[in-house]
């Protein structure tokens, strides 16, 4: 906001409309005093007038752009001293700025060097790195009793089995098989497909199962659970066997023994994934 000062462009368009004012009543009287020649010598012959015409054209020109030279000259002298000013300004402004990001740059050095000695005070244990690659879908089975989608990519992208496969929001299931330049992906919603879970408010621990149609449940739920519909499912962790904290669905249904599940992504209509190799 520093920056958006009206107020200095006021003072350059004061001084240049004073002196265009100034040069184009000089204009004015010059070419006033050519029309009346241009009458006269217009009731004197057609030829003799275009003579003149060309003549006074010719003449003119020069001392036009003559006496316009001074009236510019000076004109872009005022305009360069103001813009010279202002940026001397600004200039001072980005000095300011550029002390200041230098103190937040020490700062932030400083959490960073106290962060590292924390760690290492408390002996913490970095999470597993992951790494990522992106696939197209290239085929969806229609079996009645097998929930699979298919990516163009194998083992020569490096892709595992096991790996979790999300999509745009969420989680939509694992590699089950590699092939050299496929891999077939079960989701989660197939009948065979189980995952640990926990609820984002009542923090209840499951494993998520599918019915191989469009919703999913959570199987082993203590008595007495506390999950209500609209809570958030993600994966827990547990068994080390995939990240802890990605979204799978939501609670739509919750009975006394069940809930169940529906998936947050649309699979049906994802074009593209992304296999996490943890």
């Amino acid at each position: 906001m520093n920056h958006l000062n009206f107020s200095k462009s006021r003072h350059n368009y004061s001084f240049k409309h004073s002196f265009d004012l100034i040069f184009k009543k000089i204009e004015t009287v010059f070419f006033s005093f050519l029309c009346v020649i241009f009458l006269i010598s217009s009731s004197l012959g057609n030829n003799f007038s275009k003579s003149i015409s060309f003549g006074f054209v010719s003449i003119s020109m020069p001392i036009v752009k003559f006496a316009a030279f001074p009236f510019n000259t000076i004109i872009n002298l005022l305009t360069d001293f103001h813009e010279l000013v202002d940026a001397k300004e600004d200039n001072k402004i980005l000095k300011e700025e550029l002390t200041q990001l230098r103190s937040f740059y020490i700062k932030s050095l400083n959490v960073h060097q106290e962060n590292k000695e924390l760690r290492n005070i408390l002996n913490f244990i970095s999470a597993k790195t992951s790494s990522f690659k992106v696939a197209k879908i290239i085929g969806r089975s229609h079996e009645i009793f097998n929930q699979n989608i298919f990516i163009d990519a194998g083992k020569n992208r490096g892709i595992k089995e096991g790996s979790i496969v999300t999509g745009t929001h969420g989680v939509i299931g694992r590699i089950a098989e590699v092939g050299e330049d496929k891999s077939r992906i079960i989701l989660a919603t197939d009948a065979i497909s189980r995952i640990p879970i926990i609820t984002s408010k009542a923090r209840v621990r499951g494993i998520l199962a599918g019915d191989s149609s469009s919703k999913m449940e959570i199987l082993y739920l203590p008595k007495n659970h506390t999950i209500k519909e609209e809570d958030w499912v993600f994966t827990s962790g547990d068994g080390d066997t995939l990240p802890s904290g990605l979204l799978i669905g939501v609670v739509k249904k919750v009975d006394k023994d069940s809930a169940s599940v529906a998936m947050v992504e649309d699979v049906n209509n994802a074009d593209i994934v992304t296999i996490m190799d943890f």
